[in-house]
């Protein structure tokens, strides 16, 4: 059975705001950006929710949608976003009851009018206005699948995160969650072709999914610039003993999947807590490396970077054989 259901189950129930001045070019999609919420008000997340609704009305050169799915809020929210004035771009709501946020997420990309997905929570926001623009431009040059960028968190307190600079922490991207889904611009049809998301996870799916992009072939391409704001604070951080459980599980998956290897659930607990490989499933750190140098499009490239390469695969590769697994 299909995760992404079909349209016409939605279509009825669909609320389209558009705005009294319309854009002055075409009115062909490129970009759905979908927002999934539930009580939103009643959590006090008026004022970051107005930010990300502003933030969208205010991106620059780029032909978009905002897709709001809401699983049937009952603290208003439903009209208080039908009393927003969006000003440049149609808002769509969706409010239906669902079983969770990867649920709404796979209705989205069945209601989605866009070229390409990027999901920004309710309480996540753009600070950049050149953000889907910058991105746009890159997906279709490069000729990639989906787009990622660093992130900037609302708690300046948080640091040494891989979100915040992927494209340097790249060397491990298998076994850790490098990537922002706040920052990823994702082909739809890519999105249609894995089946979305697993809704059987509650707080990993957007992991399970990156590693089945992986599998299927999915190129990437970083964007160099941050674009969006990141609240700190979310499900899988109040979650996150339960959240890196199954982590852990979509990753001992990916392993059987992709490389044909039965890893033990100690194995791979290792692996992702310690981002080390043991010593004896380095080929797979080998391949890994190679996946990187064919999958990901337009990392900065030059002596500084390839000689900072050399050095951390060394570093890595030492620490690698002290494992104690």
């Amino acid at each position: 059975m299909s995760r992404i259901p079909s349209i016409e189950k939605f279509a009825g129930h669909l609320i389209t705001k558009s705005p009294s001045v319309r854009p002055m070019f075409g009115d062909d999609i490129e970009i759905s950006v979908v927002t999934v919420c539930f009580n939103p008000l009643k959590a006090g997340r008026r004022e970051v929710f107005l930010k990300n609704l502003d933030s969208v009305q205010a991106q620059e050169g780029v032909r978009l949608e905002h897709l709001i799915v809401d699983g049937d809020s009952q603290d208003g929210t439903l009209d208080w976003l039908k009393g927003y004035n969006n000003t440049h771009y149609d808002i769509r709501i969706l409010s239906k009851a669902d079983t969770g946020i990867y649920e709404a997420m796979n209705r989205a990309i069945a209601l989605a009018r866009g070229k390409y997905i990027i999901y920004l929570n309710s309480d996540d926001y753009f600070h950049d206005t050149r953000g889907m623009a910058f991105s746009i431009d890159r997906i279709e040059n490069l000729k990639c699948d989906f787009t990622f960028a660093p992130v900037r968190f609302s708690d300046p307190s948080v640091r040494h995160n891989p979100q915040l600079d992927p494209q340097r922490r790249l060397y491990r991207f298998i076994i850790s969650w490098c990537f922002s889904h706040q920052t990823m611009l994702t082909s739809r049809s890519l999105l249609q072709k894995i089946d979305g998301f697993d809704t059987s996870y509650h707080s990993a799916a957007d992991y399970d999914l990156l590693l089945r992009m992986i599998e299927a072939g999915a190129k990437g391409c970083f964007v160099p610039l941050t674009f969006t704001t990141f609240s700190t604070g979310g499900f899988s951080e109040e979650n996150y003993d339960a959240s890196v459980l199954e982590c852990i599980l979509c990753l001992q998956n990916f392993f059987k999947d992709f490389y044909s290897v039965e890893m033990s659930h100690q194995e791979v607990e290792y692996i992702f807590k310690r981002r080390i490989y043991p010593s004896k499933y380095m080929y797979i750190y080998k391949h890994s490396q190679k996946l990187i140098r064919e999958r990901f499009i337009g990392i900065p490239k030059g002596p500084i970077v390839w000689f900072s390469r050399w050095f951390n695969y060394i570093k890595y590769y030492l620490k690698c054989r002290n494992s104690s697994i």
